[in-house]
């Protein structure tokens, strides 16, 4: 059982790569790391602020847990997060027969000591800004002023103060930069390094 991590920008494309590598690996688990995000008030009472784009954000002592147990038992109870309210909204059971894959903003730096794979999904930042308005405004029910307020803000600098480090620690660097066809096919590549049957 591997730990594959999954890094890149918001709207860089993870959660489309996590999903093809889940699809093409039986028994794995796909596991986003934005299930572990503290809400706003759990926080500010720890950090003293509350920002989304800072590691600090997460409950990075629960993923260990998680993955501890999904290690040696196989099952874990994680929780269930609600961006709509910025809340968790409970807890299910989930179950790894084979590789977990985690995707998230920070996922190869806050799991560097336990992963066996790093992939980085790089991007430009101007083409991650229109997938991430897209995303959060039919998803998230979000306003387009909250969203561009949040990147300028907090967004683009995490991206330098956080993220954009990670690429040169990664196994693989994937770019996302032109047609979703282009992307699959270096996706398919990628798998074909790390010894899975591509099913694109």
């Amino acid at each position: 059982m591997k730990i594959i991590t999954i890094s890149g920008a918001s709207g860089s494309g993870k959660t489309t790569l996590a999903n093809h590598i889940h699809k093409s690996t039986p028994g794995s688990l796909l596991l986003s790391i934005d299930r572990y995000y503290l809400s706003k008030a759990e926080q500010i009472s720890k950090n003293g602020f509350f920002n989304f784009d800072d590691p600090a954000a997460l409950d990075v002592d629960l993923i260990h847990t998680h993955l501890e147990d999904l290690k040696n038992i196989g099952q874990a109870e994680v929780p269930i997060y609600d961006f709509t309210i910025s809340e968790r909204a409970g807890y299910e059971k989930v179950m790894a027969n084979n590789d977990i894959i985690i995707d998230g903003l920070f996922a190869g730096a806050l799991l560097s000591e336990i992963s066996d794979f790093d992939v980085f999904v790089d991007v430009d930042l101007d083409l991650a800004l229109l997938r991430r308005i897209d995303r959060d405004m039919r998803e998230r029910d979000r306003t387009l002023e909250s969203v561009t307020n949040q990147y300028i803000n907090d967004v683009r600098p995490a991206y330098f103060k956080h993220i954009e480090n990670i690429k040169n620690k990664a196994n693989i660097v994937i770019k996302n930069n032109t047609s979703k066809e282009h992307f699959f096919k270096e996706i398919a590549k990628i798998l074909t390094l790390m010894s899975i049957e591509p099913t694109l």
